[in-house]
């Protein structure tokens, strides 16, 4: 039932299409298959799928003496597909047939579009995720953090640590994939970096201590739905993910599916967090830039919520395609984010460490605009994570050839591991704690000259009260605070280049007025009770004394 809905998504009925269409398609696609990508693709390049309704059975034959090549030619049938030119389509239409464009060659193109073996699909994803995780279960797990919100895929994030199955006071890295269906390169750089940190560990004591100190996350494949739309040869560039819109019970359903700005159904998951949400994408369900119904509507970016909410991440980097450039937030109404310094920093060091595709120059970097619901600013605004989103390969490509996927990957490798250093670089870092019990305290963390409104307050972890925030060479002013207890400031904090700044800060429970008054009431009640005693006890003296005469 699920190829039937998506070989009719590829003709793109939106109401009910006809058996025979759907296995004319169906035939069409065996075809392609069995004659490969090579002299196929040169024939059916300029060729379009025509129907043609019958008059007379004799016209069949006509239309074989003018070498149109005939895909359907069901007996008894009053109409047949086939295969033309344009030219022929026009002689057709100039000898009196009844036609019908069923597909256009940019359509067909579509169709014959098959990614090549090397690229992984779900199903071999997990596969390869679970036999890691079993060769190496020391240091790397698996986890489900959601499913996907049409066809109820599991949406996997895998962790490398040490101690992997325990929460440890360390910094976490994340790396996704995969938000837009046909940037499938995020998911094969997150599978090279699993693979070598899994490899490399013990044997390269560089990748061991990263491993040792570091939470280092992937979620390789955010948007399974879509991405069997790829793999599957729907569309190599389907954006969104699998919803079914309309609520009719076919997925993947399309206007066209020849770019990535074609109309579709489906939500752009990079459109769907609460950041700005209103303010960017379209509310035109269709349009390539849907951002959803609602903010986090969709069961994809749920997942990634909760997984960042919980491990409160440093650094990350979301992976997309195509432009060879590092984005970071962000420039709004004419001012940079208030991290801009450091900010700029790490994705200028991320550009000049990944190598451009043709090999001749390194990456860009820019900083995104906020006004969208995007990831990275979600990310940086509402976390307070260092989120780049990195678009891989030059343009146009999305995809390249499967031979290639390794030489993209260690172009873009040391790019990504920068961060594993980075975020025990330039930096403030410490515990907050209750003075008298020493407990954790969530605190609020404020450094002065980086204040903005625009953003959510940063706190230390409820878990460590580790707090850790990135910051360029300089002096800063900070300010802690929780409820019910005393703000504690800081002055002039030295932070230096390359290294972390130690300030551990330990806050005083703060005496309420009501706590104040409380003891008050309870002191005058005291009194009272103290004063009524001795008033009884004169009192009944003067009644025992004897009576003066």
């Amino acid at each position: 039932m699920l190829f039937q809905m998506k070989t009719k998504a590829i003709l793109n009925f939106r109401s009910k299409a006809s058996p025979s269409v759907i296995c004319l398609v169906f035939l069409i696609v065996t075809c392609m298959a069995l004659v490969g990508t090579g002299s196929a693709s040169g024939e059916i390049k300029d060729q379009m799928l025509v129907r043609i309704f019958l008059t007379d059975l004799v016209q069949i034959e006509q239309i074989r003496e003018m070498g149109i090549g005939v895909v359907s030619d069901i007996e008894g049938e009053t109409r047949i597909d086939v295969m033309v030119t344009e030219s022929q389509l026009d002689e057709l239409i100039r000898r009196g047939f009844d036609t019908k464009t069923l597909m256009t060659p940019e359509e067909l193109r579509a169709l014959d579009l098959r990614l090549d073996p090397e690229y992984h699909d779900y199903e071999e994803m997990v596969s390869e995720l679970t036999n890691l995780e079993s060769a190496h279960p020391q240091i790397a797990m698996m986890e489900s953090i959601g499913v996907s919100v049409e066809e109820q895929r599991t949406i996997w994030a895998f962790k490398i640590s040490d101690n992997v199955g325990q929460e440890e006071d360390e910094p976490a890295v994340l790396y996704d994939g995969v938000h837009h269906a046909c940037e499938v390169m995020g998911l094969e750089i997150c599978m090279g970096l699993i693979n070598d940190l899994l490899d490399d560990y013990g044997s390269d004591p560089q990748v061991t201590f990263w491993v040792d100190n570091t939470e280092i996350w992937f979620i390789p494949l955010l948007n399974p739905d879509g991405h069997s739309a790829v793999t599957d040869s729907i569309s190599l560039y389907w954006r969104k993910n699998g919803r079914d819109l309309n609520g009719n019970g076919i997925l993947y359903e399309y206007d066209c599916n020849d770019w990535w700005n074609c109309y579709t159904e489906g939500a752009n998951v990079n459109r769907n967090y609460d950041f700005n949400f209103i303010h960017g994408g379209s509310g035109d369900p269709w349009h390539y830039d849907y951002r959803g119904a609602s903010p986090f509507s969709e069961d994809e970016n749920v997942a990634i919520r909760g997984l960042a909410i919980q491990q409160r991440f440093v650094l990350s980097i979301s992976y997309h395609s195509y432009g060879e450039v590092v984005f970071y937030p962000w420039s709004w109404n004419g001012s940079y984010a208030p991290d801009d310094a450091a900010l700029t920093e790490i994705a200028q060091q991320i550009a000049f460490r990944s190598t451009q595709h043709d090999g001749f120059g390194t990456y860009d970097y820019t900083r995104n605009g906020a006004l969208s619901g995007m990831s990275a600013n979600w990310f940086y605004g509402t976390q307070g994570t260092f989120d780049f989103m990195i678009e891989v390969l030059e343009y146009p490509y999305f995809i390249i050839p499967g031979s290639e996927i390794d030489s993209v990957y260690r172009a873009n490798k040391a790019g990504a591991l920068y961060l594993l250093d980075r975020v025990r670089g330039t930096s403030i870092t410490g515990l907050v704690s209750d003075s008298i019990t020493g407990d954790p305290l969530e605190a609020r963390v404020r450094i002065i000259e980086l204040y903005s409104p625009d953003v959510s307050p940063r706190t230390s972890d409820p878990l460590f009260g580790r707090y850790r925030w990135l910051l360029t060479p300089g002096t800063y002013d900070l300010e802690f605070s929780s409820p019910g207890y005393v703000t504690k400031s800081f002055s002039n904090v030295s932070v230096s280049p390359g290294v972390p700044t130690v300030l551990d800060v330990q806050l005083n429970p703060r005496i309420s007025v009501s706590v104040l008054s409380s003891w008050g009431l309870a002191l005058l009640l005291m009194l009272l009770l103290a004063s009524a005693i001795v008033v009884n006890r004169l009192r009944t003296t003067r009644r025992s004394s004897p009576t003066p005469y």
